[in-house]
């Protein structure tokens, strides 16, 4: 009797001490694991229906929403919340909340613009990069990764290659800097950051050596990161609120690495360049008026002229009412 008596008063303790420290584990455990699988499912069903010709907008606004919805359960204050953020992504969608609007690309890729009357759009990126990935500073700026925006770019069938590159430091937001709603569209999250972009590179050739040289004027953007997992990254632009859907790469996406050898190339000065196509004019000019050779000389003149314009006028795709021109300066005097 007292071993069955010291058996059952044993279970009773062992259930309690389970019951008062463990019985919320298995719930828990399932609980992350079932949160975990609805994401992936919400993650793969947006990237397949952003992916399709026929763009459903209503069905990928009701998933950005389920995923932002996910996104606000993780933990800003985490140590780890940038590293997370760091990857090679292309702009599968975009959702801008002004009609007009472009963010992508700018005078590059807007339908209705010269350039895509000339030149078709192969994709666009936006990587994250771990600092001091391309650029290395004596000094520590407060950077915690750089961004880079790519647009590749064909003409003539694939012939020409056309690459667009705007490098910028990541520096995260101070707490009133996200909650100036004088600035931005609503208080942002811990994620959010501000990317101080270099002039935008313009690229000609596959392997930079043509043309490749820095044109327009330097840049400020806000970007919160709203949900982010293994497949994807959504993005919320600070000031704009127009929503970007980031579909993730893989390591082996040649297309998605093109970039870095290209950015690291040195480019040429516009002084420089523009010294090199008014030789190109001259020689023409010679060519037309002594030797006769009247189409050779007249195309190459023309051709240098034109570039010669382009240099001289351009604003590197930057449009002409892109904010983040003035916000660029608005931070320098702040410096």
């Amino acid at each position: 009797m007292l071993t069955h008596a010291a058996i059952y008063i044993l279970t009773l303790l062992t259930f309690s001490s389970m019951n008062h420290c463990k019985s919320f584990q298995p719930l828990r455990w399932y609980e992350r694991q079932s949160m975990r699988c609805s994401r992936a499912t919400v993650s793969d069903e947006i990237l397949e229906a952003a992916n399709v010709d026929n763009l459903d907008d209503g069905k990928i606004k009701t998933m950005l929403v389920k995923l932002e919805e996910e996104g606000q359960k993780d933990d800003e204050n985490a140590p780890d919340r940038f590293e997370k953020l760091v990857g090679l992504y292309e702009v599968s969608y975009v959702q801008t909340t002004r009609k007009n609007d472009n963010p992508v690309g700018g005078k590059w890729t807007r339908k209705n613009g010269f350039a895509q009357k000339i030149l078709k759009t192969r994709r666009t990126f936006q990587h994250i990069l771990p600092v001091n990935s391309t650029v290395t500073y004596e000094k520590d700026i407060g950077s915690i990764g750089e961004a880079i925006n790519v647009v590749s770019l064909d003409a003539l069938w694939g012939w020409i290659r056309l690459t667009v590159i705007l490098r910028g430091d990541v520096i995260p937001l101070s707490l009133d800097e996200r909650t100036n709603t004088s600035r931005v569209v609503r208080p942002l999250t811990t994620r959010s950051v501000k990317a101080m972009f270099d002039n935008p590179r313009i690229i000609i050739g596959k392997s930079g050596r043509l043309f490749n040289i820095k044109l327009g004027p330097t840049t400020c953007v806000l970007l919160d990161t709203l949900y982010c997992d293994e497949k994807l990254r959504v993005g919320m632009g600070g000031t704009s609120g127009t929503r970007f859907l980031f579909r993730k790469c893989s390591s082996s996406d040649t297309e998605a690495n093109e970039f870095l050898p290209l950015l690291k190339r040195r480019p040429a000065s516009k002084r420089k360049v523009l010294l090199f196509f008014g030789t190109i004019l001259s020689s023409s000019i010679y060519s037309t008026v002594r030797l006769g050779m009247r189409f050779t000389g007249g195309t190459l003149a023309l051709l240098s002229i034109l570039m010669s314009s382009f240099i001289i006028t351009s604003s590197g795709g930057i449009e002409s009412n892109d904010r983040s021109v003035q916000f660029r300066k608005e931070e320098e005097t702040l410096q």
